[in-house]
């Protein structure tokens, strides 16, 4: 396959996918609604995605994960919803020094 070897690992895409995730989702929040806005879309967000990961894909009736896998995925959601946040602040701060 080459260079695009990493793209057939499932687990490597799925982190992309929740890095991605809680990224974009902030840095729209942030965008359309400001920063406190973005603030709440955040928590909810980390809440959320905690719901999601450590009670609905840990559980047997749910997607059986285990913690560590539970971890790892919410550990990305978290890490994009910070570099969201980053994003936006640095925007944000080269916009107030650009005027």
């Amino acid at each position: 396959m080459g260079s695009f070897d990493w793209m057939s690992s499932s687990q490597y895409l799925a982190q992309i996918g929740h890095f991605l995730g809680g990224a974009i989702v902030v840095l729209v929040a942030g965008v359309y609604g400001g920063e406190q806005v973005m603030l709440w879309t955040l928590g909810i967000g980390l809440a959320v995605a905690a719901f999601k990961e450590f009670v609905f894909d840990v559980a047997s009736w749910g997607e059986g994960d285990s913690w560590a896998d539970s971890a790892m995925d919410f550990a990305f959601y978290a890490f994009g919803g910070v570099v969201g946040l980053a994003l936006y602040a640095g925007a944000v701060a080269e916009h107030r020094l650009a005027i």
